[in-house]
């Protein structure tokens, strides 16, 4: 990773748009693309959508924390970002 994108993703769990959506989890939303952190029974996870993309894309395993799903979500999302929107997301289950 570059220098500015450590920068962007250390500063992401920081940034205050940050907001809880009507089912309290908590959401953001940049450059089109919302990304929603949720915790499940086994732990934490994050989708992330855009019009343009067929399907939400989820990330890949349950988190421990909060943060560290925050963290998974700003991954998946420069992955996102660099193929494009309208490419197929990748599947939660492939490595």
């Amino acid at each position: 990773m570059d220098s500015r994108t450590e920068r962007r993703r250390s500063q992401f769990p920081r940034l205050k748009s940050w907001r809880r959506n009507t089912a309290g989890n908590w959401q953001i939303e940049l450059r089109n693309f919302r990304l929603t952190v949720f915790h499940k029974p086994r732990g934490w996870s994050a989708v992330i959508s855009h019009p343009a993309m067929p399907a939400p894309a989820f990330t890949r395993d349950n988190c421990g924390s909060f943060a560290e799903a925050q963290m998974a979500a700003f991954d998946l999302l420069t992955s996102l970002e660099r193929r494009g929107p309208t490419a197929t997301p990748p599947s939660p289950r492939s490595a």
